[in-house]
């Protein structure tokens, strides 16, 4: 039963901006999926759909298979998230690590080549607000994901009592001469 009450405390903490950024992921879903099908009724687009995953570029239908896989991801995030649900934050943190990850081997392997130097310059710019949104994501559901007690929960001293003695009683009951 503990558990039951458990769960319900932590879905009615969750932060507002986290179910905005479900609706952010959701939207972005769909833009991914529409993105991915528009070339499949065949019209030819002066950029050609590519796309990077895991530090490798897909060019053509494999990268709109690719489009198509991020945006269910990005669907699954979205609902997960919306509904207060521990594995879509979990499903978010996950793929954006692999984000992050992505851009940065994309961006040693091909700095090498010279003629993929704007292409690195555009992905590596991206890089910095792929980590802020990642971070942000940590910091707001660090607590939600691992059952962390919210700051107003956790334990208080006794009134009257300062901080200073309740930590000096404790250390002196360890050393065996205290109170």
């Amino acid at each position: 039963m503990k558990s039951n009450r458990q769960s319900d405390r932590l879905q009615e903490v969750w932060p507002f901006d986290l179910r905005v950024f479900a609706v952010v992921a959701g939207l972005w879903g769909l833009c991914l999926a529409i993105s991915a099908s528009i070339p499949a009724i065949d019209v030819d687009l002066v950029d050609p759909i590519e796309t990077i995953f895991a530090g490798v570029r897909f060019n053509g239908y494999d990268a709109r298979l690719v489009l198509m896989v991020e945006a269910g991801i990005f669907a699954a995030i979205a609902v997960g998230v919306f509904f207060r649900q521990r594995w879509g934050l979990l499903l978010a943190l996950c793929y954006m690590v692999e984000v992050v990850m992505s851009h940065l081997v994309f961006v040693i392997a091909y700095l090498p080549m010279r003629s993929e130097w704007e292409n690195v310059r555009a992905v590596a710019s991206q890089g910095p607000m792929m980590v802020l949104i990642t971070l942000y994501l940590w910091i707001r559901a660090c607590d939600l994901i691992f059952d962390r007690p919210a700051p107003d929960e956790l334990p208080r001293p006794a009134p009257g009592v300062s901080r200073a003695n309740t930590g000096r009683r404790d250390v002196a009951a360890l050393a065996g001469g205290g109170k």
